[in-house]
């Protein structure tokens, strides 16, 4: 019987991606012990900021170039090379460490990380070839949780190698050599997949090529926020490998090998958080629900600030920090694939990968900034991180409002109430909701797509900055003048009623019908779409919509 190759290609992808983390984890972390055993305990930060750095740097300089490569070249072809080059790499740090040369160590990081960084565009852009396209939330939900399983092995392997071999750092890297050696084999089960022959040449110019790429995402609904998403999970995830060893040395009194066990708990709680978003997910993608996951993981910073000498407290913080942290990337990774186009989705991930690893030279920097110009202890390190995250993640929100109102109605609302619909309108209608609750308001994002919600009311006179910040939602100041505030309201619809929006006016009780009536008969109304009144009945917990369409208002006009 022969071998089907397309049958179990996402598992050798998963199997070589698997292999690939964890090398680069064991590597690192023999690198930082080797070093931190040359150079003493004191310069633990410095030379954690440092490898960070050097790992990092190669991401920035040839990511473009990679998402180029994987656009014109078969994917596949490109992953074999990349575990070739791994290889030759990780046969070279045996040298390094006998000739004991830090510097040799530093050069051989900087190369993984340039192998790494080719690899990344393929790797991922990959997936839609190989399956199914409803699929892929399900397949980088288990190819994250296998990637964090590697991390777990990998930062467990490290400092057990160091421990149980008395810190002889060549048998480490020889383990190194031989887990490459697999990597490579792995790959070769991966099926051909077609260059998709793109004419895109590679750019020496290549952050000039980066902002061209991320325009093209800045274009495309919601793209460019998933890409600072994805991007900052990055930062929040370097800062929090370098920042724990040393945070693990300063309040806990451990070793560093101590502190490079403690790594486990965020590594186990990533790997468990990616899985549980690839079942929540199920067959679509939700970026909703990593912006509920995002404040999650900013108060679990904040809690280690805040609680950083009790080790029991820490390693359950470091597991929940590692779940909501798994929960919060995969749905952004995911929304990425799925919206690129399939040109260019090699150059898009490759420009994400681009802001990912710009965020974890910024936490080696940051990490630098602290410990050793601020003097800063690293517990407060990880509380100004949550603080940041707790503001980025807030903005993302803003600018992803509608698919977080969606989610949150959807998993969350839904379970304390029950929803009825009638006569549900087409895209691009004006819907016009005079009574209701804002609760009721909120419920129709769990059944209406790209939804637009404008509401007049006093809120601007006490928020002047709310103006815009969430996508979906936009209050606008009522005036006396009812015919101008309604006016001022169509007018900020406008962008939207050619497009496959619902626009829904929430005016609320108070409104005087009779104003309403007069505007909807004006010259200036009828160049809008004819309105949809929608009636909103609540029995208990079952709350009924009911969309009245043109026709039938007229109807129950001529009747009344």
């Amino acid at each position: 019987m022969s071998f089907n190759k397309r049958k179990h290609s996402f598992k050798f992808l998963n199997a070589t991606q698997f292999l690939g983390a964890l090398n680069d984890n064991v590597f690192k972390l023999i690198l930082v012990y080797f070093i931190i055993n040359l150079k003493g305990l004191l310069n633990a930060s410095t030379i954690l900021a440092k490898a960070g750095a050097i790992f990092v740097i190669p991401f920035l300089l040839f990511s473009a170039a990679a998402g180029v490569l994987a656009d014109r070249l078969s994917k596949r072809n490109i992953i074999v090379a990349m575990k070739m080059a791994e290889v030759v790499v990780m046969t070279l740090s045996v040298f390094a460490v006998a000739f004991k040369s830090p510097m040799f160590f530093y050069t051989l990081l900087f190369f993984m990380g340039m192998q790494s960084a080719v690899f990344g565009p393929s790797k991922y852009g990959i997936i839609p070839e190989i399956i199914d396209p409803k699929y892929v939330s399900k397949a980088n939900g288990a190819l994250n949780s296998f990637t964090y399983l590697a991390i777990i092995i990998g930062t467990f392997l490290a400092s057990f190698i160091t421990d149980v071999t008395n810190k002889n750092f060549i048998l480490a890297t020889i383990l190194c050599v031989i887990i490459a050696a697999i990597g490579l084999s792995t790959s070769f089960g991966i099926i051909e997949t077609p260059a998709k022959r793109s004419k895109k040449k590679i750019n020496p110019l290549f952050f000039y090529e980066i902002y061209k790429t991320l325009r093209i995402c800045a274009k495309k609904r919601y793209l460019i926020s998933a890409v600072l998403g994805s991007a900052f999970f990055l930062f929040i995830g370097g800062f929090t490998q370098l920042n724990t060893i040393p945070y693990a040395i300063e309040s806990l009194n451990l070793t560093e090998i101590g502190g490079g066990y403690l790594f486990l708990a965020t590594a186990i709680g990533i790997a468990i958080g990616s899985t549980l978003a690839g079942r929540l997910s199920k067959d679509r993608v939700e970026p909703g629900l990593a912006c509920l996951a995002g404040f999650f993981v900013g108060f679990v910073f904040i809690l280690l600030g805040f609680f950083p000498n009790n080790l029991i407290v820490v390693i359950i913080l470091l597991i929940l920090l590692g779940f909501f942290g798994g929960i919060y990337l995969i749905p952004f990774d995911s929304f990425i694939q799925i919206a690129s186009p399939d040109r260019k989705r090699g150059r898009i991930i490759a420009a994400a990968n681009f802001l990912s690893f710009c965020g974890v030279l910024l936490a080696a920097f940051f990490l630098y900034l602290i410990s050793s110009t601020l003097k800063f202890s690293s517990a407060n390190g990880f509380l100004f991180v949550g603080i940041l995250s707790l503001v980025f993640n807030t903005f993302i929100t803003g600018r992803m409002s509608e698919m977080f109102f969606s989610y949150v109605s959807r998993k969350i609302l839904l379970k304390f109430f029950k929803v009825k619909v009638n006569n549900i309108p087409t895209p691009s209608s004006y819907i016009i909701l005079l009574e209701g609750s804002w609760l009721e308001v909120f419920l129709m994002f769990s059944f209406l797509p790209n939804l637009k919600v404008f509401s007049l009311g006093k809120v601007m006179r006490t928020f002047p900055y709310f103006r815009g910040f969430l996508n979906s939602l936009y209050l606008i100041k009522s005036r006396r003048n009812k015919n101008y505030s309604l006016k001022r309201l169509f007018a900020k619809t406008k962008k939207y009623k050619r497009r496959i929006n619902f626009v829904c006016l929430f005016l609320g009780s108070k409104f005087p019908k009779k104003d309403l009536k007069v505007f909807l008969k004006s010259s200036y109304a009828k160049t809008y779409p004819e309105p949809i009144f929608l009636r909103v009945k609540r029995e208990g917990k079952i709350i009924h919509y009911n969309f009245i369409k043109p026709n039938q208002r007229k109807d129950q006009d001529q009747k009344a």
